[in-house]
C-alpha cells in the first residue's frame, strides 16, 4: 500500500494546484480548463504512431485487504481532505477484510478484484469506522454469512424498503407431498411476511431445488416447486433450507 500512496504522491508532487499532465511523456496544460486532472488518451497516438501494441495501461499495485490497515499518519484534512474516501485498490486477497487499527469496524467478505473505499462522514479525528470497502469492476459483491437459526439482514432492500432477511434452517419433507415443513419453533408462526425463494439442500449440502411456490406463515410449510411445477422429495428430516423472506 505504501506503494500505491507513493505512487500518486509522485505524480501530484510534479504538478501545480491547477496544472494538469497530458501523459505523452511532456507535461502540458492543454487539458486545465476541463475536469480532468490527468489525461492518459493521447499517449503515443499524438505522436503518429498507429499501432495499439504502443499504447499503454495503468497497472494498480497489489494490496492484500485481509490485512490491510489504514496509514493516518499524514490524514489531516489537509493532505488528504477527502480520508480516502473514494481510493480505488485491486485486492488479490479471498477473505474478510481487517478491522483492525484505524480500519472499518464492519468486516466484508472480498475475493480478487477492485474494491473502493466509501467513507463520506471522514472527519479530523481518523475515525473510520463508518467507511466500507465496496466491490468495483470486476470484484464480487460481499457474500452474506447464512446463520444457523438465525435470521441475518441481506443486502436486498425491497419496494416498501424492508431489508430482505435470510436464514439457515432445517426441513423436514414427508415424501408424500410437495412440501417442506420448517416447524414454527426456530421460526414462530407469522414470522415471514412476504417469502422470495428457499434454496433446499440435502444432508450432504448438494443442492437439490430451489423453490418459488406457495408459503404457509401459520405453519411455516411451503411448495416445493414454483407453483406450475412441483417436487415430492424423498422423505428426510434433514433437509438444509436457506430460506429469504421479509418480517416485521
Amino acid at each position: 500500500m505504501k506503494n500505491f500512496i507513493f505512487f500518486f504522491l509522485l505524480i501530484f508532487s510534479s504538478m501545480t494546484l491547477s496544472a494538469q499532465i497530458l501523459t505523452n511523456s511532456i507535461p502540458s496544460n492543454a487539458i486545465q480548463g476541463s475536469n480532468a486532472f490527468m489525461d492518459l488518451s493521447t499517449y503515443y497516438s499524438s505522436a503518429g504512431f498507429a499501432n495499439n501494441n504502443y499504447n499503454k495501461g495503468l497497472v494498480f499495485p497489489d494490496v492484500d485487504l485481509t490485512t490491510f490497515i489504514f496509514e493516518t499518519t499524514v490524514a489531516d484534512g489537509f493532505t488528504f481532505p477527502s480520508f480516502y474516501d473514494g481510493m480505488v485498490v485491486y485486492n488479490t486477497a479471498t477473505g474478510n477484510t481487517s478491522t483492525a487499527g484505524s480500519n472499518p469496524t464492519q468486516s466484508i467478505e472480498v475475493t480478487p478484484g477492485f474494491y473502493y473505499f466509501s467513507n463520506p462522514n471522514g472527519s479530523s479525528n481518523f475515525d473510520y469506522s463508518s467507511g466500507e470497502w465496496k466491490p468495483l469492476g470486476s470484484a464480487e459483491a460481499p457474500k452474506i454469512h447464512v446463520t444457523e437459526n438465525t435470521p441475518i439482514e441481506t443486502n436486498l432492500v425491497t419496494v416498501d424498503t424492508t431489508v430482505e432477511k435470510v436464514i439457515s434452517i432445517t426441513g423436514t419433507a414427508d415424501g408424500i407431498t410437495t412440501h417442506i415443513d420448517l416447524g414454527t419453533t426456530v421460526l414462530p408462526k407469522d414470522t415471514v411476511i412476504n417469502f422470495r425463494k428457499a434454496i433446499i439442500c440435502d444432508s450432504t449440502g448438494k443442492q437439490v431445488l430451489v423453490a418459488t411456490g406457495s408459503y404457509d406463515s401459520a405453519t411455516n410449510k411451503f411448495v416445493t416447486g414454483n407453483g406450475m411445477m412441483n417436487y415430492c422429495l424423498p422423505a428426510a428430516n434433514d433437509y438444509k433450507v436457506e430460506l429469504y423472506f421479509t418480517s416485521n
